[in-house]
């Protein structure tokens, strides 16, 4: 029963400008195809998904403290380095919200007419450029996550990767289109950069409780409230360096990496980056899972 005095903590995340959030979190049952894809769908999108990871990763991470699970230091991926930066005290977690909101209005604007969109690909960053090389018709196409050393994510207009994923398929490497809304990290989205700076120049920033790496850089943030500025904006449109991040807190002294947010994906990644040398990865909320 003490489990309870968490809630109100917990609760905070989903009250006020928040609250319209919740039904979208929380929606009723659905007992339908059709109804599970409009779910789907509402929380996907940019507008939406980037403030409930938000909110949820606080959520998460919250829960862990009360419950005496304190980090050393942080990451995300994507937006959930602004999480990690909220959490350590980086960015008030009260604002936390509404940068989630403006990012996505940023993304959106700059995405334009053809927002675009992204593709796994079987294969490591070297296997990526060289075959998207050989592709004249994927020639605006990018590089946008290093997610481990055999997954690479690439980014751009809808046709320029569509064209991709047809030669990767011509070249014997396993490729899939990823359902996103945008072309996240690439230049379809490389205007929101700046608008979202705009937004983080009227934010407090502080530095840091404890380290928090950058998917930009691959390195700590520093304690410079402007370079961390600096960083996030132009996160936006620069490649997740997720690969040599983790690689990076692991030479620091991490061993336990614990995802605060649903499902198991960075846990994963995080097993296919490090693979037999000694740590632990733990999902907190995989459906279905104790």
């Amino acid at each position: 029963s003490d489990l309870f005095v968490a809630f109100p903590r917990l609760h905070r995340h989903l009250r006020g400008a928040a609250a319209r959030y919740a039904s979208l979190m929380f929606p009723p049952a659905a007992f339908t195809p059709a109804a599970r894809e409009a779910q789907r769908q509402a929380i996907t999108d940019t507008a939406v998904a980037q403030p409930v990871m938000g909110i949820g990763g606080l959520a998460v991470h919250d829960l862990l403290t009360w419950l005496g699970v304190e980090p050393d230091l942080a990451g995300g991926h994507s937006f959930g380095e602004l999480v990690a930066l909220a959490a350590a005290g980086a960015i008030p977690p009260d604002d936390l919200l509404g940068l989630g909101e403006a990012r996505a209005a940023a993304i959106l604007t700059a995405a334009g007419d053809d927002p675009g969109t992204m593709a796994a690909v079987r294969a490591d960053e070297g296997t990526v450029r060289a075959a998207l090389a050989t592709m004249p018709a994927a020639g605006s196409v990018v590089v946008a996550n290093l997610n481990a050393p055999d997954q690479t994510v690439i980014s751009g207009p809808t046709a320029a990767v569509e064209a991709a994923l047809g030669g990767f398929s011509g070249a014997g490497i396993a490729a899939r289109a990823i359902p996103v809304a945008c072309a996240f990290h690439s230049p379809v989205v490389a205007a929101a950069g700046p608008a979202f700076a705009q937004t983080l120049e009227a934010c407090p920033v502080a530095p840091a409780a404890y380290p928090v790496w950058s998917n930009t850089t691959a390195g700590e943030h520093g304690a410079d409230p402007s370079g961390i500025r600096t960083l996030l904006a132009r996160q936006v449109a620069e490649p997740v360096r997720f690969v040599e991040q983790i690689e990076s807190m692991y030479a620091a002294g991490a061993r336990v990496f614990i995802e605060c947010g649903p499902g198991r994906v960075l846990t994963g990644l995080v097993g296919k980056i490090l693979g037999d040398r000694p740590h632990t990865a733990v999902a907190c909320e995989v459906s279905g899972e104790p």
